[in-house]
């Protein structure tokens, strides 16, 4: 059944079509399946976070399960994904739709039943962590995964990685405020984040014998704003929206990896198209 499931319209394959880039050989004895109906698939699973032998079989709009997971698989590998995912911030930027003022991050805990590639224990049980980073407007800049017993400080440096060259051009040298929980309270964090311009905005936790600020007070130097609930707004509205990544069942984490970008992709096409 696909009943309510809205597949992409002319306008959002046009512009995923280009943005992919793909250069195909040309096609010998069976014809290739149709890369917009993959795409069809790909998003009705995710969205649905139904198994894949429930994909419908309506094939004017979808396609085989066995071709979706095998182009999930690809398209993961070879990084597809990330190449529209980066294209989208690009054209979000220039249309100013970017708040990159002040970025938040933090991780969320999916549960996996099975073994898997980085599926790890942690203090919420087994499974694997999501970490998600957002601009000032609650927008997904970018996302990574690790076992649940992943470190999330390690992770800010690899999700700003991938919105640097956005947040650049945008602040031409002006400090970006970055906020997190105290989970990331870490001196070699700030120091990095500093280094490259961010203000770490980044409560210390309680330590017998250390002396530190509260956060209100830096706020009230500063002039700052706190607003880091908006991250976990940002991962309530994608896990509604995207309810495959509420559970992991992926055992390859290059395909669950490509799945929580395709989430971001999904979130931006919402965005610029309404």
């Amino acid at each position: 059944m696909n009943t309510g499931f809205q597949q992409l319209s002319d306008e959002q394959w046009s512009l995923i079509l280009s943005l992919m880039d793909l250069h195909l050989p040309p096609e010998r004895g069976i014809p290739r399946s149709d890369l917009r109906k993959v795409w069809n698939s790909l998003l009705f699973v995710l969205t649905r976070g139904c198994r894949w032998v429930d994909l419908s079989r309506d094939f004017d709009i979808f396609v085989p399960r066995s071709t979706a997971h095998g182009w999930l698989k690809t398209w993961s590998i070879t990084g597809v994904f990330d190449k529209v995912m980066s294209s989208l911030l690009q054209i979000a930027l220039k249309e100013g739709k970017l708040d990159l003022s002040q970025l938040a991050t933090d991780g969320s805990f999916s549960p996996s039943p099975g073994g898997s590639e980085e599926v790890n224990h942690g203090h919420k049980g087994k499974g694997t962590l999501l970490h998600l980073l957002i601009d000032g407007c609650s927008n997904p800049l970018a996302i990574t995964t690790t076992g649940a017993n992943g470190n999330e400080r390690e992770q800010v440096e690899h999700l700003l990685v991938q919105a640097d060259l956005v947040r650049t051009k945008l602040l031409n040298g002006r400090m970006t405020i970055f906020e997190v929980d105290k989970g990331y309270d870490a001196a070699w964090l700030r120091q990095t984040l500093l280094v490259l311009q961010i203000f770490p905005l980044i409560p210390y936790r309680k330590i017998k014998g250390r002396k530190t600020p509260e956060m209100s007070e830096v706020c009230q130097v500063f002039k700052l704003v706190r607003k880091r609930w908006i991250v976990e707004r940002s991962f309530a509205w994608l896990k509604r929206r995207c309810r495959r990544l509420l559970l992991r069942w992926e055992r390859i984490a290059k395909i669950w990896k490509g799945f929580a970008v395709m989430g971001l992709i999904y979130t931006w096409l919402k965005n610029l198209f309404g």
